[in-house]
């Protein structure tokens, strides 16, 4: 793109538009639509550079084109795993910022930040009826670093790419709050990410131990056009109408946690723990079960003899339990759980009638979580591989040392993306154990 060009036109329709588009070599294209009643409209299309992809950004054909054209939007590109843009020209970085445990509107955030720095006499009075726009949180000879109402262009980058419909002109439209990086370098993008996270951690951290205000950046969005599409990729499920009854009751503790998952849902990692840990409260049923069926195969046995110590000792070996009192390794109780309480069959088809975890299992992408891969055409081997895979992710996201980092699956990176389709089947193992495992309903 060429950061030295500008526009000055008094008013912008959509074709004008497109020709500022590609006199900056930005990828667009024009199609039309019919709203409901049969009339006919016109949208542009335009594709945002994020890392190694791009965002897809939609505007109709009433759009304030020219207040867009004035901004610098051309001179960004987008941060990966973060609702990040960075500008090499400009010399700057922003990220929408989240808010833990804060209820109230954005625009209130700073003037609570504004207290906590006791500037509020600046822009207001004790009573707070001002806030400041943005806040100074650090500075030095070479960078500062502020919190504030979002920048122009990042409101048109972020909030046109979610769907909003907004007016550039108009000062509502930069209200989410934002961490701004000003006057620093940043070559590349993996740059640029990196001096993101390291700032806002060290800072975020303070803020945290200090006010007890705890805050972070925010997780990337998808577009509404890729989230669109991933929805009719999935498509809409076949629902009957069922009364609901009181016929069965289920256990409280796998219930909380998965209802814990259910909760969380824009977190699959902490979706994944939780779905696991309903699968881990049944090992010792399923796993006491497969012992006592062993227990019982060798004292038929018309060879066994009580008085044989080699006998005994192969009884024990069997019943021997861990430390924990657990029989045999997780693994192997993950693995007995599954036999127990689903077929192959049963994960074979749910994975074929969902065309999105089919896909998903035979590409490439399903090997960055684990190398298990899942036959997908044998109904016996298709357990075993399941559950090596769902422990090997398990053991990614939970342990920590620092030897291990690099196969860990991290909260913001492209990693916890893929793992929403491990969730999906592993939410659907917790459902038929917490079913396997119901009883009668009563009070």
């Amino acid at each position: 793109m060429d950061e030295n060009y500008a526009v000055n036109i008094p008013s912008v329709d959509i074709d004008s538009f497109k020709e500022f588009l590609d006199k900056n070599n930005v990828e667009n294209n024009i199609a039309e639509g019919f709203y409901d009643d049969g009339e006919k409209y016109k949208y542009i299309t335009l594709k945002f550079p994020v890392a190694r992809n791009c965002d897809e950004i939609r505007l109709y054909d009433d759009t304030n084109f020219e207040s867009i054209m004035r901004s610098d939007f051309i001179k960004y590109r987008g941060v990966s795993n973060y609702e990040a843009i960075w500008s090499p020209g400009l010399r700057c970085i922003e990220c929408e910022i989240e808010m833990h445990n804060f209820l109230s509107p954005n625009r209130y955030l700073l003037k609570k930040l504004a207290q906590f720095f006791e500037v509020i006499d600046e822009y207001g009075d004790e009573r707070g009826t001002a806030y400041p726009s943005e806040l100074l949180m650090y500075s030095d000879s070479e960078k500062q670093v502020y919190l504030g109402h979002s920048t122009k262009e990042f409101a048109f980058l972020s909030l046109c790419k979610d769907g909003r419909i907004i007016d550039l002109d108009e000062g509502r439209t930069r209200f989410r709050i934002t961490l701004k990086i000003k006057n620093i370098s940043a070559a590349t993008e993996e740059i640029a990410r990196s001096i993101l996270e390291k700032i806002s951690n060290t800072l975020f951290y303070q803020m945290d131990i200090l006010y007890d205000f705890p805050i972070s950046l925010c997780p990337r969005r998808e577009s509404r056009i890729e989230r669109h599409r991933k929805a009719m990729l999935r498509g809409k499920p076949d629902i009957d109408f069922r009364k609901l009854n009181l016929e069965y009751e289920y256990d409280k503790i796998p219930m909380s946690l998965y209802w814990f998952a259910q909760n969380n849902s824009t977190s699959p990692i902490f979706m994944y723990f939780a779905l696991y840990q309903v699968l881990e409260y049944y090992y010792p049923i399923y796993s006491a079960i497969q012992v006592k069926s062993k227990v019982q195969n060798i004292i038929k046995d018309p060879a066994f003899n009580v008085n044989k110590d080699a006998d005994i000792v192969r009884l024990l070996t069997v019943m021997k339990t861990n430390k924990a009192g657990d029989f045999g390794d997780e693994r192997e109780q993950l693995s007995t759980t599954l036999r127990h309480i689903v077929s192959g069959d049963d994960v074979l088809n749910y994975i074929k009638e969902r065309d999105f975890l089919n896909t998903y299992y035979q590409s490439k992408e399903s090997q960055k979580l684990s190398n298990q891969k899942l036959r997908l055409n044998d109904n016996i081997g298709i357990i075993d591989d399941l559950s090596e895979r769902i422990y090997d992710i398990r053991c990614r996201i939970v342990h920590n040392k620092a030897s291990e980092i690099n196969s860990k699956i991290l909260p913001m990176t492209k990693n916890e993306t893929y793992l929403v389709n491990d969730v999906e089947i592993l939410k659907f193992l917790a459902r038929k154990a917490i079913i396997a495992n119901s009883r009668p309903f009563t009070i």
